[in-house]
């Protein structure tokens, strides 16, 4: 890990996949940009990982596209709706023979607003990857108008294909969805959640992406946000479906494996840039969310891009305790 022209730089600085612009950490990424982009163009293959701060939707035409997410390789289907959380690094490896493909990024906070199923929800904002069970959900032709719309002058177009995008997956909730890639440990989908909350969530993602890098705590976060510690912890594990702490540890967990699998920069010196303050806690943290260590990581990762579908599953052993909220909170550096 946004102004407008802060996001499309961004985006921009991610597709030339540079050694420094992968040091970037998801953290830093959450955006404040109220707009939805949409985009219909021909895929192309990413040469390494990137990662942005939105919900992404993918909507291949003419063939199936492969992807690879944190070193597991995931296929979406030709005409079906591909839904994840743009945070977690990927790159499309094999664009197949698509002609065209829809590409839609959607505000976190704006996702979390939308009256869609909790269980979606829950397992997108944990790290899934999900693929629509129809297709032909929604056509070519209104993927070219909803970006053209999103162009328009006038707020009321742009608010219209909003309104049209967010029925899209409200049909996507009632037609049925699978996993493509399971998330990380998915709790159980509470009810209710209100506007009220989410708004406090917002600001709080916020306040952490501008100061993941710096000495951060529950109460300071709780502070900036005006609320009882207690109750902004309550509030953002309702919405989020995870504590603070296990969304910082799963975010600098992903940018190691980007980091491991595209540079040469040493375990230690990935330790560091990611957020901890040792190696060894480094090492003890990624063997427990991934069974290998991260020398075995980059190393499997490079050797067969698909070799996370024989046996490792990613991200499914949570530390008990340091991970579950059991812990008292303290958001310093990962490691401390």
């Amino acid at each position: 890990m946004r102004t407008p022209d802060a996001s499309a730089t961004t985006l921009a600085k991610q597709e030339q996949y540079s050694d420094a612009n992968v040091s970037v950490s998801p953290l830093s990424l959450y955006s404040t940009y109220e707009q939805v982009d949409v985009v219909l163009r021909a895929p192309h293959s990413m040469p390494g990982y990137h990662w942005h701060g939105q919900i992404e939707v993918n909507i291949p035409f003419g063939d199936d596209v492969e992807y690879m997410i944190n070193g597991e390789a995931v296929v979406v289907k030709a005409g079906h709706i591909g839904i994840f959380w743009a945070s977690v690094p990927h790159r499309l490896t094999d664009p197949g023979n698509s002609h065209n493909m829809g590409i839609i990024n959607i505000p976190i906070h704006l996702f979390l607003s939308w009256p869609l199923s909790k269980e979606l929800v829950n397992q997108i904002t944990h790290g899934a990857v999900l693929q629509s069970e129809g297709n032909a959900l929604v056509s070519e032709f209104e993927l070219a108008r909803w970006e053209q719309e999103m162009r328009h002058e006038k707020e009321s177009r742009k608010q219209l294909a909003t309104d049209e995008i967010c029925l899209m997956l409200k049909r996507v909730c009632l037609d049925g969805w699978s996993p493509l890639m399971s998330g990380r440990g998915e709790g159980k989908t509470l009810n209710g959640v209100s506007k009220h909350a989410q708004f406090y969530v917002s600001q709080m993602l916020e306040y952490i992406a501008s100061h993941h890098d710096s000495a951060l705590t529950a109460k300071e976060v709780a502070d900036h946000v005006g609320l009882h510690m207690n109750y902004a912890m309550g509030i953002f594990q309702r919405v989020m479906q995870m504590t603070i702490k296990q969304y910082t540890t799963a975010m600098r967990i992903n940018h190691a494996r980007a980091l491991l699998s595209d540079t040469e920069k040493t375990i230690l010196d990935i330790s560091l840039t990611v957020g901890f303050n040792s190696s060894s806690r480094f090492y003890d943290t990624f063997q427990v969310y991934l069974g290998v260590t991260p020398k075995q990581y980059r190393q499997l990762s490079r050797e067969d891009h698909r070799w996370s579908q024989q046996g490792v599953s990613p991200l499914q052993n949570v530390e008990k305790g340091a991970c579950d909220g059991t812990r008292p909170v303290t958001l310093t550096k990962a490691g401390e």
